[in-house]
């Protein structure tokens, strides 16, 4: 599946609609196709970060790498069609609720134990608010926020899939997970938009740890223009 539309063959069509990489109909992934030679500006058959970025709404975006890192299977920084479409089939209207759960809560799950953990929310506020706060404060806040939503018998200092889960809201995680085929332009925009929800999240803990001034820095951060 290289930098052509007619190297997109039948073949290439009928292995994409298998059901473990998507449903889209042959006419949706000829659809996608020309979306994604748009994207790979080089013609290398792969999209990377960086083409990303060239998207005017997510240059200044700081989770396109996170895109890259989920999707990219072969740990190469780079997505091909075929991950192009199983990334935008999860995303579907048609895409199974256990599907969108699972990969919302590999958003945040960075080192992939299964759980997440402080170093893992460290990492995406990091992303997020760049170097405005330090270390010690980040870390003092992704322990309150773990703190929180942590309901086992024997905390372990991670969440759950669960505990993630009842923390964000299942239908919440669905319905920002679910994007209209018909806007296909915006669809990897809102991709991008999905890894942000978790600021609500991030914002609200903040909030009611007001009594520390870094805390409420790091909420304006999040909801800043600015990142």
């Amino acid at each position: 599946m290289g930098g052509a539309t007619s190297n997109l063959t039948p073949e290439d069509i009928e292995e994409l609609k298998d059901e473990s990489i998507s449903q889209f109909s042959a006419a949706e992934i000829k659809k996608l196709y020309k979306r994604f030679e748009h994207l790979d500006r080089n013609h290398m058959g792969f999209i990377t970060s960086n083409d990303l970025e060239l998207i005017p709404e997510l240059s200044l975006n700081p989770l396109c790498k996170r895109i890259i890192e989920l999707f990219d299977v072969e740990d190469r920084n780079q997505i091909n069609f075929r991950d192009f479409v199983k990334m935008l089939w999860t995303f579907s209207v048609s895409a199974s609720k256990q599907e969108k759960l699972n990969l919302a809560f590999r958003c945040y799950d960075i080192d992939n134990d299964g759980e997440i953990s402080t170093n893992d929310l460290c990492t995406l506020l990091r992303d997020m608010v760049g170097k405005q706060i330090s270390d010690s404060q980040l870390i003092d806040i992704a322990k309150h926020i773990i703190a929180k939503n942590e309901t086992k018998p024997n905390p372990t200092g991670k969440l759950t899939k669960q505990e993630f889960l009842q923390t964000i809201g299942e239908d919440v995680l669905i319905e920002k997970m679910t994007i209209s085929f018909a806007k296909e332009d915006h669809m990897l925009i809102q991709v991008i938009f999905f890894l942000l929800s978790f600021k609500t999240l991030f914002c609200g803990v903040c909030k009611r740890y007001s009594n520390q001034s870094y805390f409420l820095e790091c909420s304006r951060l999040m909801t800043s223009g600015a990142i």
